[in-house]
């Protein structure tokens, strides 16, 4: 006696899963295979990246250049002596000093006036 062909049907629940199965393959790689379109935060984001990274170079930069100067302070005589001069205004006695004060523009010089 042959087997009836309807006994060797698939399950409903397998064949419900390999459906689902397929269409998540078909989705995924239609997602994967289309262009995200015209979304620029990847490059504003880059563009911002890049900035800040420009900017933590320049603060190292500056970092360095103020330890050197502290480091100078606390060991070159000639560093302390220099930066009380121009910073702190001190002089050795008996040295005259001679304060330049900037001339107050003439008003032939001053923007809108007329020579």
């Amino acid at each position: 006696m042959a087997r009836v062909l309807a006994d060797m049907h698939v399950p409903p629940a397998l064949r419900r899963w390999s459906i689902r199965l397929v269409l998540a393959i078909v989705v995924a790689g239609l997602i994967a295979w289309v262009p995200a379109g015209d979304d620029d935060r990847a490059e504003r984001l880059g563009d911002q990246l890049d900035d800040l990274r420009r900017e933590a170079n320049a603060l190292r930069s500056r970092n360095a250049g103020l330890a050197a100067e502290v480091e100078a302070l606390r060991t070159e005589p000639a560093a302390i002596e220099r930066h009380a001069r121009d910073e702190l205004g001190m002089v050795y006695p008996g040295e005259l000093v001679l304060r330049l004060e900037p001339s107050p523009p003439s008003p032939s010089l001053a923007p809108g006036g007329s020579p």
